[in-house]
């Protein structure tokens, strides 16, 4: 076999025009391609493998972090940096998980370590091809739009639904240079030839309706790890990740940010008497009332257990207090009587906003959770703030 040969192969397309990023890129590749040798070469041990992909993903990290500060600087549409930084947070829990397993491995198997070692860096290949070809090229144009003194909105909209065949076309030429390189290896990775040769036809017959479908396997894997399974609302993790943007977009635009804490009165009492099936069904009850209650702009999240996060974008807190009030006043018109389980709807709601003396998000939740607890104390079925 020849070692000299790449096993990811950069060409031209994959550049946005951004030299800095680029620079990234093509480092990224080359410390890709460095470490695909070295595995292919030498049976490395654990510890080797561990200082290699520190490396890889600590540069990683630091790549990310340098778009993000771009995506800023430039002032392209805030949706965009928005999913652009969410897919860059859920790549590195995904390296995370993978890493700990390479980690973990107490075993003295040399093959397993390589298969391991050789799954996170073909992950690595493909997503970081897929993230150039995608979002990054869509982040170039819209910089060079709005550079030139296009809105930034507009900017967003006019490669949002762009026709990606053309970016798609060098991960062909990827994909290609994978299969020549594993059908060289060992017998254990025909399987992941078969995937590869199976994704390359798709890129090349149908490249508008993989992209499609990508897109769309990404949206449903997010929306499955930020949702709530009972009430089909977003969930804790959701609602961290969302305050921590609207956090940061909020220290630039000093728009204003409210939550509001919710908790069920007597919900406990529920559970104890008519089982958790009935809890569950208020639950969903409570769920859909609170969406219906709320504004377009708000975001109901279910936290755990009877406790939901109402998040106001935008908001200061004469704007919360009108959201209260409604979500009061539709939680207690909420009245529950079947065979199964009785409840007259009733909660205790904690109101906060962003303030100089609150200096993170995490600050604002327990000021609201401190503000249930004196709702509670006052007679429940109320809101505080």
């Amino acid at each position: 076999m020849d070692y000299n040969k790449s096993i990811f192969a950069w060409s031209k397309k994959f550049e946005t025009n951004l030299d800095k990023i680029d620079d990234q890129h093509h480092h990224l590749v080359n410390l890709i391609n460095n470490l695909s040798k070295k595995l292919s070469n030498s049976n490395l041990s654990k510890n080797e493998l561990i200082e290699l992909f520190t490396e890889l993903f600590s540069y990683t990290k630091y790549h990310f972090r340098e778009e993000e500060q771009l995506m800023a600087k430039t002032k392209i549409s805030s949706e965009f940096i928005k999913d652009h930084i969410f897919n860059h947070k859920l790549f590195i829990e995904e390296v995370g998980i993978l890493f700990a397993g390479l980690q973990t491995d107490d075993s003295d198997d040399q093959e397993n370590l390589d298969k391991t070692a050789k799954y996170i860096l073909n992950f690595l290949i493909n997503w970081l091809a897929f993230h150039i070809l995608g979002q990054d090229k869509k982040m170039a144009r819209q910089i060079e739009m709005v550079q030139s003194g296009i809105s930034s909105k507009k900017a967003y909209n006019m490669v949002k639904n762009k026709a990606s065949a053309e970016e798609i076309q060098p991960l062909v030429k990827t994909l290609n240079k994978l299969l020549e390189m594993m059908s060289k290896r060992n017998k254990d990775l025909v399987k992941v030839n078969k995937e590869l040769l199976e994704l390359k036809k798709g890129l090349e017959y149908k490249v508008q309706d993989r992209t499609r479908e990508l897109i769309e396997a990404n949206e449903n894997l997010e929306k499955l790890s930020m949702t709530d399974q009972l009430t089909e609302l977003p969930n804790r993790r959701h609602a961290m990740k969302t305050l921590d943007l609207l956090w940061k977009e909020n220290l630039d635009s000093d728009r204003g940010l409210s939550v509001l804490m919710i908790d069920l009165d007597y919900f406990k009492e529920v559970n104890d008497n008519y089982g958790h099936d009935a809890g569950d069904y208020i639950l969903k009850l409570v769920a859909r009332t609170l969406r219906e209650s709320v504004r377009t702009d708000d975001i109901v999240c279910r936290l755990g257990g009877d406790e939901f996060l109402v998040i106001c974008p935008g908001t200061m807190l004469e704007g919360s207090i009108k959201v209260a009030n409604s979500l009061l006043k539709d939680m207690r018109a909420l009245k529950v009587k079947t065979e199964k389980c009785e409840w007259n709807g009733s909660a205790s709601i904690g109101v906060a906003c962003i303030s100089p003396d609150i200096r993170n998000y995490s600050k604002l939740i327990k000021l609201a959770d401190d503000k249930v607890y004196e709702a509670k104390q006052s007679g429940k079925n109320r809101f505080v703030y």
